[in-house]
Order: C-alpha cells, then structure tokens, then sequence
C-alpha cells in the first residue's frame, strides 16, 4: 500500500508518496522531475511505483508548471533553460527539507526524471555529491549543444545573441556532462531512451555512452533504450526504473 499527498514548501508544490505507515520513518528518498509542459501529476506513477518498492518520493512542480502554470507556452518556451535550472536549484532547497526533518537518508538520495526532469537529473548529478544514484529517462546532459537546436534560446524571437545566451545560464553550461565524465561514470546511471524519440535525440544518449565508453567509466552505467519507442515513457521503462532504484539505492 502507498500513501500519497499534495503538499508544497518554500513555494514549490510537490506530491509526496511513501509507503504506509511510513510517513514519519527516515526512508531512502528519491526525487523525481517531469518533463517540459508536463506536471507533477503527470508522471505521479513513478511517485506510487517506486513509493510501492518502499522509497519517499517527491515528484515537484517545475517552475512556471503546474501549480505554477505559465499559460503562455511560448514564454515557456523562451524559459527553457531558465526553468531548467530553476529545478536544479529548488532540488537543493527540498534535500535539505527532508533531511532536516529526519524523513530523508541523507546516505541514500536518488534523483530521477523524464525530458526536461532527465536533464534536471543530469545536471543534478554533476552539480551535487549527496546524490548517489540517478535515473535518466530520455534526457540529456550536453546543455551546450542541445541549447543551439533543441528550445534554442536565443536568436528568432528572443532577441538574444549566443553569447548573452550563455550568460544567463552559466551556471547551467558549468554542469555539462562533457566536462564531468568522471563524476557521471563514478555513480549508478540509468539511461533510458527510445530510439525514435522525435523531440529528444536518442542519439543524446547514445553519445553519452560512447563518451563513458571510451573513457572506461561503464561499470555504473545501465544503457536501455526500446527499438521502436518515440518521445514517451513506456509501462516496461517504469519498472526498470524502479528496479534500477530498488537494486542501488
């Protein structure tokens, strides 16, 4: 059985998932981050799954999400990044929440998420040494690259040059996984990506195992992708992520 609650703090909102009775136990945590113009609701399943396998699970709104709905999508859109790494930063501010309560294992913090929550993750992972396990389901961790094609932020309708691009989201561009290979390779990752992903290249991730490859940095790598999947988690990648969760974290 699985509890689950909206709850919010420091004016981020969240869904609160845990096994029965357990509300108040100290429980190995995972955070988990839905995807751009998605929700918390959205992908609350994870929250009951792997709340089910006997984590804490905090599935929050991104900002301008959700609660915090920006209704506009072409000022999302022109936020990308900007949300992006909001997420990255309000992720610091619900760690230290949990444990400070005495409800999270502050030895057993996962992070996970899809899309936008992928990415989330990634830079979750170069950026902060507590996380010790992280899921990875059709994102990516090359914000260089990915910010010129993929919800470009500059140039069109931003007004924007490449390089006040990168100022905006220097701190972001610092956690490109192309600079931290080591710090990737040295942890439990899964990845997961359909290879006809026609929003996120699958080929995002394919690069990131060939660049751990040639490092020698696989031993904590698990590489799954689906023949036929697009952009869109399926029923089968779930459980795998809440295997990956219960046989690392």
């Amino acid at each position: 059985m699985v509890e689950m609650y909206e709850e919010s703090a420091e004016g981020i909102q969240f869904i609160h998932a845990v096994p029965s009775g357990k509300y108040h136990q100290l429980l190995p945590t995972v955070f988990f981050y839905h995807g751009f113009t998605s929700s918390k609701e959205i992908y609350s399943h994870f929250g009951y799954t792997l709340a089910k396998a006997g984590f804490r699970v905090i599935t929050p709104d991104a900002p301008m999400h959700g609660a915090r709905l920006e209704p506009d999508e072409g000022v999302l859109l022109a936020n990308f990044w900007n949300i992006l790494q909001g997420n990255v930063d309000e992720l610091a501010s619900l760690k230290d929440l949990f444990v400070s309560r005495g409800l999270a294992d502050p030895q057993r913090l996962g992070v996970g998420g899809v899309s936008m929550g992928g990415m989330t993750a990634m830079a979750a992972l170069v950026r902060f040494p507590w996380v010790k396990v992280t899921a990875n389901l059709m994102g990516s961790g090359y914000f260089s690259s990915l910010s010129g094609h993929l919800f470009p932020a500059f140039g069109g309708n931003t007004g924007l040059t490449r390089e006040q691009t990168d100022r905006k989201i220097t701190r972001l561009l610092e956690w490109d996984v192309s600079e931290h290979l080591n710090v990737v390779g040295s942890k439990p990752l899964l990845v997961w990506h359909g290879q006809q992903d026609d929003v996120v290249p699958f080929d995002e991730s394919w690069r990131l195992k060939q660049a751990l490859e040639q490092q020698g940095l696989t031993e904590n790598l698990t590489f799954l992708s689906e023949a036929e999947a697009k952009h869109k988690v399926s029923a089968k990648a779930v459980w795998q992520t809440t295997d990956f969760f219960k046989n690392h974290l």
